[in-house]
C-alpha cells in the first residue's frame, strides 16, 4: 500500500510516496516564483501546479494502483475565496501577510481581546484568518460561497468537498477551542454566516475520493482517497516522533516554530496574553503550542540572495547545495556580532509586530561572510530561546528536543541551538517530515489503525548534539545582550508607534 503526502508551505509545496512500511518511495518539489516579500500567491496557480506534483510525483512509482491515499496538509491563516462554482475570487494572502485594519480593530474592541482568548484560545491580532477575511470581504468581486482553508481549497479540488480540521481551524479566531466547533457568537459579531465556512472534521478524516477529472490527470484511481491532513505543524510533529506530554520538536523551515505537547490548556489567559495558541494534538493527547519565529529559514535565504548569491556557482562547481558551503565555512566558535532576525516582522510569539525590521550589531573591518551567517543562525536561535523561557513561566518545559526541517540539516546549526537553549538536541534524519506524517495519516484513514502506531515504522533519528560547556557560557552572557538589545529595540518601537509595539 502507498500513500501520498502533500506539504504546501511557505516557500513551496511538495507530494512525496512512502510505503506502509516507511520508505520513501518518490518526492516532487515546487517552489513559488514569487519573489522576497511578496504576500500574494494566486490560488489557481498553487491548484493546478499541486495537480502537477502529484502526477510527477505518481510518474516515478512504479504501481500506482496501490496509491491508497492523498492527504493535504498546510500553512495556516492563509485561505482562498471561492464562489459557488468554486471559482478563486482572490490571491492568497501568504500568512505573513500585513491585514492590520480599522475593521478588525473595531471587530476585537467590540468582542474584547478576553473574549477570543477563551473561545479561540489565542492572542486576537492582524495575522489570523480574521483578520484577512475581512479585507477580503472589500476586495472579492463576487459574494464569498466559502472561505476555504489551504489544505481545505486542495482537498476541495481533488475531491469536490469543502472540509477543514480542527487545527487549522484553531488558525482562524473564530474556532472554539474546548467546544470543538464554530463559534456563534464570534461569527455573527464578525458578520459572517457558518455556511461560508468548512465543516471541520477530525485530523486526518476521509474528505472524499478524487474527481475523475483530477484522477485522469494524476495517474492515479477515482476510488483514490483525499484526506485532510493539518497545520504543517502537526504534521511535522507526527513525523518527528512527538507522541507524549513533555515531547518537543523544533521545526525549521521558511519560519521557525518551537513546539512542546502539554496535558491541559492554562487557565491563566497569560499563555494567551504571550499569543501562545492551543490547538488539540491527535487522538486527544492533549494540546501543542506553536512559539515561533516568522522570520527564520527565510533571513537564511535573504542572506543567501542579497549577500551571498556570488556563490552559487561556486556551488554548483563542487557539486554541493549552497547552504551545504555556507555551513562548511561557518566559524566554529560564537561570533561577536548580534543579529535581530526580524526580517518579516516580529512575531508571532510572544510579541507581534508586523512592521518591526531586523538588525546586525557589531560589524568591523575584519568581519566577514561567514561570521554574518553564523550569527545570523544565533540571532534566530535567541530568539527560540526567549521564547523557551517564556514558556518555561507556564509549566511548559523539555529537556529533549526534535530537530527537523531544512535546517535540521545544518550540524552547525544544531550546534549552536543545543549551547544556546541548553538541552539535548536530536536530529530527525527524515527531511520530509511534513509531508511524512500527512502520509501516515493517510495510511490511518484507510487502515482504521492509530496513526502513533503506523508512525512507528517511519521514525528516523540520527545524531544528538550536546551543549558544549565553553560556547554555553559564551552564549549566556550574549543572550543577556540580545535581550537586552531586544528590549530596548522594543521600547524604541512603542515610542514611534504610539505605545503600539
Amino acid at each position: 500500500m502507498i500513500s501520498l503526502g502533500i506539504d504546501i508551505g511557505g516557500t513551496g509545496w511538495k507530494c512525496v510516496a512512502f510505503s506502509d512500511s516507511g520508505k520513501q518511495l518518490a518526492v516532487s518539489y515546487r517552489e513559488y516564483p514569487l519573489s522576497a516579500g511578496q504576500v500574494n500567491l494566486p490560488a489557481e496557480m498553487l491548484a493546478s501546479s499541486v495537480e502537477e506534483v502529484i502526477a510527477d510525483c505518481v510518474s516515478r512509482i512504479p504501481d500506482p494502483g496501490q496509491v491508497a491515499a492523498v492527504t493535504v496538509s498546510s500553512f495556516g491563516e492563509s485561505f482562498v475565496p471561492v464562489d459557488r462554482d468554486g471559482n478563486a475570487l482572490t490571491d492568497i494572502l501568504l500568512y505573513f501577510a500585513n491585514t492590520e485594519s480599522r475593521e478588525f480593530d473595531e471587530l476585537v474592541q467590540k468582542v474584547g481581546e478576553e473574549k477570543f482568548m477563551r473561545v479561540a484560545r489565542i492572542l486576537p491580532d492582524a495575522s489570523y484568518s480574521l483578520s484577512k477575511i475581512l479585507y477580503t470581504e472589500k476586495a472579492a468581486a463576487r459574494p464569498v460561497w466559502k472561505y476555504l482553508f489551504i489544505a481545505g481549497y486542495i482537498a476541495y479540488r481533488l475531491s469536490g468537498r469543502a472540509v477543514t480540521d480542527v487545527s487549522l481551524a484553531c488558525r482562524s479566531l473564530l474556532y472554539d477551542v474546548e467546544k470543538r466547533a464554530w463559534s456563534q457568537e464570534l461569527i455573527e459579531a464578525a458578520g459572517i454566516r457558518e455556511d461560508q465556512l468548512p465543516e471541520v472534521l477530525p485530523t486526518g478524516s476521509v474528505a472524499g475520493t478524487l474527481l475523475p477529472r483530477v484522477a485522469e490527470k494524476t495517474g492515479l484511481s477515482p476510488s483514490t482517497k483525499v484526506v485532510i491532513g493539518a497545520h504543517d505543524q502537526i504534521v511535522n510533529a507526527l513525523g518527528a516522533g512527538v507522541t507524549k506530554v513533555g515531547d518537543a520538536v523544533d521545526i525549521s523551515g521558511t519560519c521557525e516554530c518551537l513546539q512542546p505537547l502539554y496535558a491541559a490548556i492554562p487557565g491563566d489567559l497569560g499563555f494567551q496574553k504571550e499569543n501562545f495558541a492551543c490547538v488539540p494534538f491527535l487522538e486527544n493527547r492533549g494540546y501543542v503550542t506553536y512559539a515561533y519565529n516568522n522570520s527564520a529559514g527565510s533571513v537564511v535565504r535573504w542572506y543567501r540572495d542579497a549577500l551571498a548569491g556570488f556563490q552559487a556557482a561556486e556551488a554548483k562547481e563542487k557539486g554541493v547545495s549552497v547552504y551545504d558551503l555556507f555551513n562548511a565555512q561557518c566559524p566554529e566558535r560564537p561570533t561577536a556580532l548580534m543579529v535581530l532576525p526580524f526580517l518579516q516582522g516580529m512575531g508571532g510569539t510572544p510579541d507581534v509586530d508586523a512592521s518591526a525590521t531586523g538588525m546586525i550589531a557589531g560589524l568591523t573591518m575584519t568581519t566577514r561572510l561567514p561570521d554574518i551567517y553564523r550569527a545570523i543562525l544565533e540571532g534566530i536561535t535567541y530568539e527560540i530561546r526567549y521564547n523557551k523561557e517564556r514558556l518555561s513561566a507556564f509549566g511548559l518545559t523539555f529537556d529533549r528536543l526534535l530537530a527537523c526541517g531544512g535546517g535540521a540539516r545544518s550540524r552547525a546549526w544544531l550546534q549552536i541551538k543545543a549551547d544556546i537553549l541548553g538541552v539535548e538536541i536530536v536530529q530527525v534524519k527524515t527531511e520530509e517530515t511534513g509531508a511524512m506524517g500527512s502520509a501516515i495519516l493517510g495510511f490511518a484513514a484507510v487502515t482504521g489503525k492509530s496513526p502513533f502506531e503506523i508512525a512507528k515504522a517511519f521514525y528516523d533519528q540520527g545524531e544528538s548534539f550536546f551543549p558544549i560547556p565553553e560556547n554555553r557560557e559564551i552564549y549566556e552572557q550574549r543572550y543577556q545582550m540580545y535581550k537586552t538589545l531586544r528590549g530596548y529595540y522594543r521600547q524604541m518601537r512603542a515610542q514611534e508607534t504610539g505605545g503600539k509595539a
